[in-house]
């Protein structure tokens, strides 16, 4: 027998009995597969090179697992913060950004209206134009103010009410002297049209206030952002976790390819299923030994 030939049957006579001692563990236990691997790896430069592969791309998944779960933790408490704020004030759970939009909007709307009524004044286009602008943003302060004085402030929450019913009381006399004015159709025209501007007017501006009161408050909006941006973290690094957990899985199934067939001439019957499962739980980090 020439000395390449003994020394493969050396090694597969060394690498039979160590791994039939590595199977004798306790009941119920995986077995030790240390020592076949150590033996496996001095057979091959290509089976220590995978072997290190693999080792390397479970510790890179068990990291990522790791960061996966305390970004779910994150995840949790602020959702919990979330939850805690939004106790607060249960009935204002409409997303605020949206809300804002549709109280800014139904303000616009308002603008046909009190350009009229800033044309009573008799200026020119600019300072029509002006007091106009004037006008929106009085109505704008005002249904804000209702909607913050809507909390816990009764009393003046009628002040904001009252001032605000007669400033738009205000804004119809402006409207409907400027329609007299200047319309030909007579006083019973420009009272129809008046009475028409301010009730668009005055639904117009119900209609922000009451987007303004289903509007999330800006710390519930805040928490919620965060809510947000941590859960789509979490789902991150999970996609993370999962890419690397399918290489480390492709590296050990390469590896267990490899070497089945030593595993199969060193392991006596049944201990085959045994070694293979013990083995692939090395590899992945499972039972790391």
């Amino acid at each position: 027998m020439t000395e390449p030939a003994q020394y493969q049957a050396d090694n597969q006579q060394a690498l039979t009995v160590s791994t039939v001692t590595a199977l004798r563990s306790e009941p119920g236990a995986l077995p030790d597969v240390v020592p076949f691997i150590t033996a496996c790896n001095k057979e091959s430069k290509a089976h220590l090179k995978l072997y290190s592969r693999t080792r390397q791309a479970s510790d890179e998944a068990d990291k990522a697992g790791e960061q996966a779960a305390e970004a779910d933790q994150q995840r949790d408490e602020l959702e919990a913060e979330h939850e805690t704020i939004q106790a607060e004030h249960p009935h204002r759970t409409a997303a605020r950004p949206r809300q804002w939009l549709i109280a800014v909007a139904a303000l616009v709307l308002d603008a046909v209206a009190c350009y009229f009524a800033a044309e009573a004044l008799g200026a020119g286009q600019q300072e029509t134009l002006a007091w106009a602008g004037l006008f929106l943003a009085l109505l704008g302060v005002a249904e804000i103010a209702l909607d913050h004085y809507s909390e816990g402030h009764r009393l003046a929450w009628r002040c904001t009410a009252a001032a605000l019913t007669c400033f738009i009381v205000l804004l119809g006399v402006l409207r409907f002297s400027f329609l007299v004015t200047v319309g030909n159709e007579g006083m019973i025209a420009a009272t129809v049209g008046t009475v028409l501007f301010t009730i668009a007017t005055t639904g117009f501006v119900l209609i922000g206030y009451r987007a303004l009161r289903l509007a999330e408050t800006g710390r519930a909006w805040q928490a919620r952002r965060r809510l947000r941006a941590q859960a789509k973290e979490a789902a991150a690094a999970h996609a993370r976790h999962a890419q690397l957990a399918d290489r480390r899985d492709a590296l050990a199934r390469a590896y267990l390819n490899r070497v089945r067939l030593q595993l199969l001439q060193a392991c006596p019957g049944i201990a085959v299923a045994q070694a293979e499962q013990a083995l692939w739980a090395h590899l992945t980090g499972r039972n790391p030994r």
